[in-house]
């Protein structure tokens, strides 16, 4: 299927402060952006949802590992599981992604 090279980089922050634990997001990683943020290069993955809304996950440690197993296009599971303490004593968010590559939704 044709598909057009441009995006609009619009998005909706789906992984705010306020996120709630349980909270799932689901759609087509449709785009996946890299910029300088307020502590260095960041990574956004788009994430489309069935009413055509583009949220903007940003990356952390848990999302980016997970979404680099994660082919463009194919469907998302994107589920905000609470914090964790690490060994060195810093609380981080952790996320739980599913995908499936045999979904092709554009």
């Amino acid at each position: 299927m044709k598909k057009s090279a441009q995006f609009n980089s619009n998005t909706v922050a789906w992984n705010t402060k306020d996120l709630a634990v349980g909270s799932t997001l689901e759609g087509q990683f449709v785009a996946v952006e890299t910029f300088e943020g307020k502590f260095g290069e960041t990574t956004k993955y788009v994430i489309r949802t069935a009413d055509g809304t583009d949220f903007g996950v940003y990356g952390s440690a848990s999302i980016n590992r997970q979404m680099k197993n994660v082919k463009l296009y194919s469907q998302v599971w994107i589920t905000y599981k609470g914090t964790e303490e690490t060994k060195n004593g810093r609380t981080v968010k952790v996320y739980d992604i599913e995908y499936d590559d045999a979904i092709e939704l554009i």
